[in-house]
């Protein structure tokens, strides 16, 4: 064999083995990069994009599971309603109750809390979700164990307003029932694994903050309108708030549970017309003593 085809040989074998070379540093170099990401905690990857989660409890709270059926309003409350001038206050299948105002009163949206709290005297048993200003409604969600029932037709205050004055309210209730989901002991996800199902599938992005996190309950079932006052279970569910959104994840399965606010004033309107087609009105009348006066 020639010199010249040997040093050929040689120099190709070179050309190969520092190919080969290159290649495994390309990949070692790539494995360092994945395991440095891997080695990254949440709470860095949040810092560099400058995501806020000051707000974030450190702590998960003791939330079972809860069972509730309609309640009737009680005669004091009722009472309460009674004794209110410029409304009209019927009662529908002893658990619907529908306020008509002689005369639209003014309201404050700042303060929609206190200024209701006269006009509505049972207000105190609901918590103020908020404005709903293409359905000119005021969404009041009924509280039950210091918690809020998110978005059921059954435990709701729903202020009707015209033209920037209220017009009206409808009024239901929830009461606990004993059941066997209060026996369900299920570890709820811990708020930070929270923050992390919400970053990895997207709805947690660059710049935002979470303004605050709390475990309320939501309905592990939509029911149908006319389903809507049986019996229900209602889950531990974290209600998260990124900036002005709202996202409500299941507390021990991690789903995202999606509900748009405009679609639920809606089907809630047509379910309260259902029971008003198929109930008779009991107006609250005034006692024997106010009548005489």
């Amino acid at each position: 064999m020639q010199w010249g085809q040997i040093k050929t040989i040689f120099i190709i074998s070179f050309l190969l083995l520092d190919l080969f070379l290159l290649l495994q540093l390309w990949a070692n170099r790539e494995n360092d990069v994945i395991q440095e990401q891997a080695d990254t905690t949440l709470e860095e990857k949040l810092e560099v994009q400058n995501i806020d989660i000051s707000n974030v409890p450190s702590e998960v709270p003791n939330v079972t599971f809860l069972n509730a059926a309609p309640k009737g309003f009680s005669d004091q409350e009722l009472e309460s309603l009674k004794a209110k001038e410029n409304q009209n206050v019927e009662v529908y299948n002893d658990r619907l109750v529908i306020a008509t105002f002689e005369e639209p009163v003014d309201i404050d949206k700042e303060n929609i809390q206190e200024s209701i709290s006269d006009i509505v005297p049972i207000s105190n048993l609901y918590s103020y979700w908020g404005w709903n200003e293409d359905e000119t409604t005021a969404l009041f969600f009924q509280k039950m164990n210091n918690r809020t029932i998110y978005y059921s037709q059954g435990a709701l205050l729903m202020i009707r307003t015209e033209d920037g004055k209220i017009t009206g309210y409808t009024a239901t209730l929830l009461d606990q029932v004993e059941g066997e989901s209060e026996e369900i002991q299920q570890d709820l996800i811990p708020p930070m694994d929270i923050v992390s199902l919400l970053y990895n599938n997207g709805y947690l992005q660059e710049n935002d903050t979470i303004e605050d996190m709390k475990v309320g309950y939501y309905s592990l079932v939509n029911l149908n309108a006319g389903e809507e006052y049986g019996e229900q279970v209602f889950a531990p569910t974290w209600r998260v708030r990124i900036g002005k959104e709202f996202y409500f994840v299941h507390a021990t399965n991690g789903q995202v549970l999606t509900n748009d606010e405009g679609d639920f004033i809606e089907s809630t309107i047509e379910a309260y017309d259902n029971q008003l087609s198929s109930g008779t009105p009991e107006p609250v009348q005034p006692s024997e003593e106010e009548t005489e006066e």
